[in-house]
């Protein structure tokens, strides 16, 4: 890695209004004149001797940086090495460092203002947008919605993940990730999962029934609303229902805004429930009931219920 890396980097907004001042100006024209061998050393220790050429480049920069700062702006690609973008970025919101195939990206912050995680993938060369939206638990680090313009390269994938994987976000050391290939070109836009605040709704769908779900460990799908309901309430939970009209084949269900208000009787059948927003769960129930699950077009597939 380079060794200005470290440095601190300096924005539009932090020089705003200020003037290079004559001081500036000859510290600048001082550096910029000197030969790297005429900056005052450093003493090593002993069985250092092979770590000073290093450590003269770094000392030889922070000058230049120093001075240089009182009068321009530093770009990303400046500070790594001036012929092209970074190969790591990092601000208060995300941090993006190159692993083999791979640019990893961590989320420091799942609730930091989306132009900070453009910023640092533009810092690197990456043309991606991201967004993190409310999840249920088990699709917390899931990309669950991605889209490409102008994507090629062999190594153009991109998904999202857990590090370590399957760690359990607020745990020390846990945190969601963003993978993109090292050769990714084009556009990206993408929305990765992260824990929902308390009241916000889940952006993203499915059964309320898998393993890590307010229901695990129960099926829900064919039983009337009462049986189900005594369980939500056994949980500490609280439901709201999605009232729908199946097809009479049992492939498919309409679904009628209007009607969403009517009461739910205790005899009605619940065919799905969902995650809603925490503590919360979404029934999807009809007041027929038919020989088919309308949300599968037949019984539910098997699926890991465990609590």
């Amino acid at each position: 890695m380079n060794e200005l890396s470290d440095l601190a980097r300096v924005r539009d907004e932090e020089l705003a209004g200020r003037a290079s001042g004559a001081g500036a100006r000859a510290l600048l024209a001082t550096v910029t004149a000197m030969d790297p061998d005429e900056i005052p050393q450093p003493v090593s220790p002993p069985g250092a001797a092979g770590r000073r050429r290093r450590t003269r480049r770094l000392v030889a920069g922070a000058l230049a940086t120093a001075a240089l700062a009182a009068a321009v702006v530093l770009g990303p690609s400046f500070l790594e090495d001036g012929k092209g973008p970074a190969t790591s970025y990092a601000n208060s919101a995300i941090e993006i460092e190159q692993r083999g195939d791979w640019w990893v990206a961590r989320i420091r912050d799942p609730f930091a203002d989306h132009a900070l995680y453009s910023e640092a993938f533009r810092a690197v060369g990456l043309d991606i947008t991201l967004e993190l939206v409310p999840v249920a638990p088990s699709k917390v680090g899931e990309v669950v919605k991605m889209g490409f313009s102008g994507a090629t390269g062999p190594s153009m994938g991109i998904g999202g993940n857990l590090e370590p994987e399957g760690c359990t976000i607020g745990q020390p050391g846990c945190a969601l990730t963003v993978e993109v290939g090292r050769d990714f070109t084009g556009k990206g836009v993408l929305s990765l999962g992260r824990e929902a605040k308390p009241g916000e709704s889940y952006q993203s769908h499915g059964p309320a029934t898998r393993k890590g779900e307010m229901l695990a460990g129960f099926r829900v799908d064919e039983r009337p609303v009462r049986e189900v309901m005594a369980e939500v309430r056994r949980r500490g939970l609280k439901a709201v229902f999605q009232i729908i009209e199946p097809n009479e084949n049992g492939e498919g269900y309409g679904m009628n805004p209007a009607a969403q208000s009517q009461p739910v009787g205790d005899d009605w059948t619940v065919w799905e429930a969902e995650p809603d927003q925490p503590g919360v769960v979404r029934l999807f129930v009809s007041e027929k009931r038919i020989a088919r699950n309308p949300i599968y077009g037949g019984p539910k597939p098997r699926e890991d219920t465990s609590e």
